[in-house]
C-alpha cells in the first residue's frame, strides 16, 4: 500500500496505459480519479478497482477544455481536499508525412498531445504549491528519443510535451513538486489496434510494465531532482 492515502488523477485513464496505471495505483492504496472523453468506459475500469476492494471514481474529461478540466479539479478538491499526484497519460496518434499530413490533424495532435497536458498541469499546480508537495508525471514516447519517418505531427506535439515537461520540472522543484517525463517504447495498447495481426504486438510493451515504472516515478521525492524515466520493450 505505498499510496495510502494519496489522491491520483489520471487522464486517459479508460483503456491502455491509463488503465493500467489505475489499476496499479488503486492496489496500491490511491484514490484514483479516473478521467477520459468516454465516461462509459471510465466506468468499466472503476467496477474493475471496486471489485478489488479500491477506490476511484470517474469523470468524463477533455483535457483541450479548459472549463471542464477546472470543474473536474474543483470536484476533485472539494471532496478530498488534495491531489497528490496527477499523471498525464491522455494523448493521440496519427501518422503520416508532412508532406501528406494535413493542417487540422497536425493542429489537433498538438491541441491535445501538448496543450492537453499544459492544460492539466496548469489546474492542478495551485493546490499543490499551496501544500508544498506533488507529483507531476507526463507520459510522452521514445518517439522523442529516436523520432521515425511519417510521425510528424505525433513527434512536434511530443517534443512540445518533453519541453514543457523538462521547463515545469524546473520552474516546481523548489516549490515542493516532483515533475517526471517517462519516454516508453512501443506498447501494446489500442493505439495500435489497426494493426491487431501484427506479430510485432508480441514484442512490445506490456502496459502494467510502463504503470510499475510510474509508481515508481510517483514515489520518487523531489529532492531527488530526476526528470525522466525511458523504458523500452
Amino acid at each position: 500500500m505505498q499510496l495510502k492515502g494519496k489522491v491520483a488523477l489520471i487522464t486517459g485513464a479508460s483503456s491502455g496505459i491509463g488503465k493500467a496505471i489505475a489499476k496499479l495505483f488503486a492496489k496500491e492504496g490511491a484514490i484514483v480519479i479516473l478521467t477520459a472523453r468516454n465516461l462509459d468506459k471510465l466506468k468499466l475500469v472503476q467496477s474493475e478497482i471496486k471489485k478489488n476492494d479500491g477506490i476511484a471514481c470517474s469523470y468524463s474529461m477533455d483535457i483541450t477544455n479548459r472549463e471542464q478540466i477546472k470543474e473536474v479539479v474543483e470536484n476533485v478538491l472539494e471532496k478530498y481536499k488534495k491531489i497528490d499526484i496527477l499523471v498525464n497519460d491522455a494523448g493521440i496518434a496519427r501518422w503520416g508525412p508532412i508532406d501528406e499530413i494535413d493542417y487540422e490533424d497536425f493542429d489537433e495532435q498538438v491541441k491535445v498531445n501538448l496543450i492537453g497536458n499544459f492544460n492539466c498541469i496548469k489546474a492542478v499546480i495551485p493546490s499543490m504549491i499551496g501544500n508544498k508537495s506533488g507529483n507531476i508525471i507526463n507520459i510522452i514516447t521514445s518517439t522523442v528519443k529516436n523520432t521515425k519517418a511519417k510521425r510528424v505531427a505525433y513527434a512536434a506535439s511530443k517534443y512540445g510535451q518533453a519541453g514543457l515537461s523538462n521547463a515545469a520540472h524546473e520552474d516546481l522543484k523548489d516549490k515542493g513538486i516532483s515533475v517526471i517525463a517517462i519516454y516508453p517504447g512501443k506498447t501494446n495498447t489500442p493505439i495500435h489496434d489497426l494493426a491487431k495481426d501484427d506479430p510485432s504486438r508480441k514484442k512490445m510493451l506490456d502496459p502494467m510494465d510502463v504503470a510499475k515504472l510510474i509508481l515508481k516515478a510517483a514515489l520518487i521525492p523531489v529532492s531527488d531532482d530526476i526528470r525522466e524515466f525511458v523504458i523500452n520493450p
